[in-house]
């Protein structure tokens, strides 16, 4: 069996970044952003579909870098500038404009990856294990052009923290310019983990390729139904939940919440092979323990 990351793997080019049917958002979209309104956190008694869709936003990962190829131009070092752009799910965790997300989403190992899966596409290589890269890795925050969207123009967001790849899949942004106004509404943590039997809920902004080059074009994000089957331990060793709600490429970082709409996981990745396909959820203590490292509630 194999585990697969849930990002959403936009378009990945070297020396320049097209997005499908139009270019990036421009700088002067993105900083300091645009703000308007929010709620006061609240603990929930029942799910609440608005909070939960007002919390949620699409997160944009640029990955710029330089492939060394040690085969490449006569016997020397061959550098090319690379691209790759990925797609994922966060949510509001703190109200200093904490967001939470899947560590694979914004990780430099994951990007260094990402630039060089891009560089084979387009070289053949002799000796894969022998390239290497640099890297340069920018995020920015979105929400739909919707009722109770908060986020109304692109955001630049800091990467705060990264999960240690051996220690779970997690990672912590931070909106930059968080003074300019106030955040998306902050969801409630569960205080304990999910058990088998329970329903969730698994939030997120499914598929890639959308035209992003505009605030109007990202979808509402998806609500995905489910069970919790069992804690469990991914192909690489790292411990989750498994939940048969049907999280697609995306929804990577999003929220799973439970019938109150208390967040219970976070998720990760998927599992394809053996008799049937499912998807892992970083628990509730390791979500809890991480934001709690980070000063975080």
């Amino acid at each position: 069996m194999s585990a697969l990351p849930l990002a959403a793997v936009v378009l990945a080019t070297a020396t320049s970044c097209v997005q499908g049917g139009g270019g990036n958002p421009q700088d002067e979209q993105n900083v300091p952003g645009i703000i308007e309104s929010t709620s006061a956190a609240a603990e929930p008694t029942s799910m609440n579909p608005q909070r939960l869709d007002d919390s949620v936003v699409f997160l944009m990962t640029t990955v710029s870098g330089y492939v060394m190829d040690p085969g490449g131009g006569d016997g020397g070092v061959r550098t090319t500038g690379v691209t790759a752009v990925r797609t994922c799910t966060g949510w509001m965790a703190g109200e200093g404009g904490e967001i939470v997300t899947a560590r694979h989403c914004v990780g430099r190992d994951e990007g260094r990856g990402a630039v060089i899966a891009s560089y084979l596409d387009d070289n053949d290589v002799a000796d894969e294990g022998s390239l290497d890269a640099e890297v340069e890795i920018r995020v920015r925050a979105g929400q739909p052009d919707v009722d109770g969207a908060t986020i109304t123009d692109w955001v630049t967001v800091r990467i705060a923290d990264v999960m240690p790849s051996d220690k779970g899949d997690l990672a912590l942004l931070r909106v930059y310019g968080v003074g300019s106004g106030p955040m998306p509404p902050v969801l409630a943590i569960a205080d304990d983990d999910p058990q088998p039997g329970d329903s969730v809920t698994s939030i997120g902004f499914p598929g890639a390729g959308a035209d992003v080059s505009e605030e109007k074009a990202i979808q509402p994000p998806s609500f995905k139904s489910g069970t919790v089957y069992t804690r469990r331990a991914s192909p690489r060793g790292l411990e989750g939940y498994e939940i048969d709600a049907d999280i697609s490429p995306g929804m990577a970082g999003g929220p799973t919440v439970d019938a109150s709409g208390r967040v219970v996981g976070v998720n990760s990745h998927a599992i394809r092979g053996g008799y049937q396909a499912f998807n892992i959820i970083t628990g509730t203590s390791e979500l809890r323990r991480f934001l709690s490292d980070n000063g975080v509630g």
